[in-house]
């Protein structure tokens, strides 16, 4: 095995000093001379026309400079896969919280002030808060120009849209009816979730200023500086060199800070119309509003099995609430239809997904996407078919699991599918299958996968003159220490220490192009660029050094900075020696290396199968499974996790240490969507507004025990073979917990967050069934 020296070592984020010494700054930080504070004015009402909108008692106000509404910005729709959302609103609004107008002001009070001044003339109109609601035929249209809303996906793709859909997901393999007619058994549940808010600490915000020749930098926490640029420059019709965006650092995001763009363009909006930079945060209120959410559901699922417990059809349908907005809906409802097979070889397969407008606050990507949602229903739908059959629910995963070289849902094949293997593991360290001693505990188990994102990644590497190491990349760090992963796969190439290397990242103007900080896509696809940027980089040494040592440049090596024949060590160059010589004076100038990586996307080509709405194929995937054990009390409904067992298939493990990190975080996370996180909405307001109401689980609230294990199964695509697993350690925690509460107490929960009052209604309502 090759002794790595960076890659695969437990490694302390590089920036964990600077964060926890509050060296760290953030958009919130930035402060520049002359600057302005804006604040927004929003809708109160879920869904109203618009009559007028008068402001001119605010521009009245002392220390107002500025109001814009939409009559100050191009009216072109925007939207990240379905175009269908305006700057601000014009003559309609469709949630609580939709942009009406913004105001910049001399100090944020009296711009809030300002706010109380506007003027807004509404008619209101009929609000729809229900999905089964809005599929009605009969139901009024949220956006009755649906049909004319571009798609930005490839025309051979399209979004499938109509009535209040704004995408609807088609997956089928196989004859569906024909394999329920064989069927021994057929069972069906129904699985529902709700709105939860992202809980990343740092709210929303963003900077604006505007020079001379009309450049425009942009500040914001953002996942996708260049994703943000490419929509900012669509907004204001302005070519991309016109527009700066960077990221100082983010403050979390699971997913929240993509797809809607709920700042930056008023802020550029009011830095034109001022000449003066202007600022603005959201306040936790405000996120609460309109910030982003993890979709609601309803999921539907239909399960032929053989009496010997052999899946052969599953059919379902996923309802994701979006909101007023499509923003990401259409990508949300693609991945829960991807997750409605699960990890089972099922070979007719019917899925639909939808993704609809309400007049509901709009959701987005939250971590996993729409995948915890489909996994959750997946999983306990396994539990209720295991129990109607009879069979341990281990045997019955067992028996269906898909290995390697079997068709996934799609009908794609993947090699190393190492689910199976998760799920021994996991079952295995878990008491070996064996409750603890006590009342009222069960064990619960639950398998998942995900697929990592695709777009584009690039990097560039220089070597600096004294002999350190520059990685730029426009990658967005939210907190899972991908710079430090960079770091390490620069370091691990070229054969320097780590502290030899630095990042550059997050800023449109100096870093090359990154789509995105999200959907499990880095380490793989960014990892893939630095790794060939440092290849490159790599090459150009041992060619420079192989001419003074009169040999081919692979009988070199290089190893903490000292480049040497492998057959005499002895003779060795330091690094140092070649970037001076490199930066000064060399005829090919200084090293310089660049890397680019994009995910191939495989279609299906399996006869008979279709896919629809959107690319419906997978392209790297990894797996876990998770067995939880509970303890219940039968008096207050109140749920206590004593343990959760992960295992997961992270291909290679670049960075133990914070794969750890990634898998307990995931844990923690999945257990407070399970049990107690969620909003209560009233006429489509967030009544619960605030962190703590939310149930959003603190670190006393932790499982009493986690124990993780780390599988390495090789993945091809990935550099070193790594594979990416940021949003699998969330999916399989709350199927878990659910299952493990049926096997102590006997009740199916059905319904997310599983409260002590739902616990407990569902016990009194077994005990009166039982006593009849």
């Amino acid at each position: 095995m090759t002794e790595r020296t960076a890659v695969g070592k437990p490694t302390v984020r590089a920036d964990a000093r600077a964060m926890v010494t509050g060296e760290v700054k953030y958009t919130a930080d930035i402060q520049l001379p002359g600057m302005l504070y804006g604040k927004i004015l929003r809708s109160p009402h879920p869904h109203a026309k618009i009559i007028s909108v008068d402001y001119s008692e605010a521009l009245k106000l002392p220390g107002v400079e500025a109001v814009v509404t939409a009559k100050d910005v191009p009216g072109d729709l925007y939207g990240e896969f379905l175009v269908d959302e305006p700057l601000f609103a014009k003559d309609e609004v469709r949630h609580i919280g939709e942009r009406i107008a913004a105001v910049a002001a001399v100090d944020e009070a009296i711009a809030e002030k300002a706010l109380d001044l506007i003027k807004v003339e509404y008619e209101l109109l009929p609000a729809i808060l229900d999905m089964e609601e809005a599929l009605k035929p009969d139901a009024p249209m949220i956006h009755p120009d649906i049909a004319t809303y571009r798609s930005i996906y490839p025309q051979d793709d399209p979004i499938i849209k109509y009535g209040n859909v704004n995408a609807q997901i088609k997956i089928k393999r196989g004859d569906v009816e024909k394999a329920f007619k064989e069927a021994d058994f057929i069972i069906e549940d129904r699985f529902t979730t709700s709105h939860v808010q992202n809980g990343y600490i740092e709210t929303h915000a963003a900077t604006a200023s505007v020079d001379r020749s009309g450049n425009i930098t942009v500040w914001s926490s953002t996942q996708g500086v260049f994703e943000t640029l490419e929509m900012l420059a669509n907004m204001f019709h302005m070519p991309n060199e016109k527009i700066r965006v960077i990221c100082p650092k983010l403050g979390g995001a699971f997913g929240g800070k993509m797809g809607e763009w709920f700042l930056e363009p008023s802020c550029i909006a009011l830095t034109l119309k001022t000449s003066r930079p202007v600022k603005m945060m959201m306040t936790r209120q405000e996120e609460f509003w309109c910030g982003n959410f993890r979709a609601p559901t309803i999921m539907e699922l239909k399960t032929g099995v053989k009496k010997d417990g052999t899946i052969i059809a599953r059919q379902a349908r996923f309802l994701y609430d979006a909101g007023g907005y499509a923003t990401q809906g259409p990508v949300i409802a693609n991945v829960g239809a991807l997750r409605g097979v699960g990890t089972y070889n099922i070979p007719n397969v019917k899925i639909d997904s939808y993704s609809v407008y309400t007049n509901n606050p709009v959701t987005g990507p939250t971590r996993g996407f729409g995948g915890p949602q489909g996994v959750f229903s997946v999983e306990c739908h396994m539990d209720s078919i295991a129990e109607k059959l009879g069979m341990d629910p281990r045997e019955f995963r067992l028996k269906n699991i898909l290995e390697s070289g079997q068709k996934n849902c799609c009908g794609q094949v993947f090699e190393n599918i190492a689910v199976k293997q998760t799920l021994l593991d996991a079952t295995a360290h878990a008491g070996g299958g064996k409750k603890k001693e006590g009342k009222n505990r069960g064990l619960g188990v639950a398998c998942a996968e995900f697929n990592a994102g695709g777009m584009t990644s690039s990097a560039i590497i220089r070597l600096n003159d004294d002999g350190t190491v520059k990685v730029m990349s426009g990658l967005v760090d939210n907190g899972m220490g991908a710079e430090t992963v960079m770091r390490q796969i620069a370091a691990e190439v070229i054969g320097v220490p780590m502290e030899r290397v630095s990042i550059v990242t997050a800023d449109t103007a100096t870093c090359p192009f990154e789509w995105a900080t999200i959907a499990d896509r880095l380490t793989v696809s960014t990892g893939n660029s630095v790794h060939q940027a440092a290849m490159e980089v790599r090459r150009q040494i041992l060619e420079r050094v192989a001419e003074k040592f009169h040999c081919r440049p692979d009988e070199l090596e290089i190893k903490n900075s000292l480049i040497f024949v492998k057959a005499r060590p002895q003779q060795a160059i330091p690094l140092i020696a070649i970037t001076k010589e490199a930066a000064h004076g060399h005829p090919k100038g200084p090293i310089m290396g660049k890397g680019a990586f994009c995910f191939d996307h495989p279609h299906t080509t399996e006869p008979g199968a279709i896919r629809g709405g959107l690319e419906s194929g997978l392209n790297l995937p990894n797996y876990t499974t998770q067995v939880a054990e509970v303890e219940v009390n039968e008096n207050t409904g109140e749920v206590k996790v004593l343990k959760v067992t992960a295992s997961e298939d992270v291909g290679f493990a670049m960075n133990p240490l914070a794969i750890r990190s990634q898998i307990t975080s995931g844990i923690v996370m999945g257990q407070g969507w399970a049990l107690t996180e969620g909003s209560v909405l009233k006429d489509g307001m967030i009544m619960n507004q605030s962190l703590v109401d939310n149930g959003l689980p603190g670190v006393l609230d932790a499982p009493a025990e986690m124990e993780i294990l780390v599988l390495e199964e090789n993945a091809k695509m990935g550099a070193f073979g790594a594979r990416s697993m940021g949003n699998t350690p969330l999916l399989p925690t709350a199927p878990a917990i659910s299952n493990a509460i049926f096997d102590a107490v006997g009740v199916r929960m059905k319904d997310l967050p599983i409260t002590p009052e739902k616990v407990l209604a569902a016990i009194k309502e077994k005990k009166a069934r039982e006593a009849k």
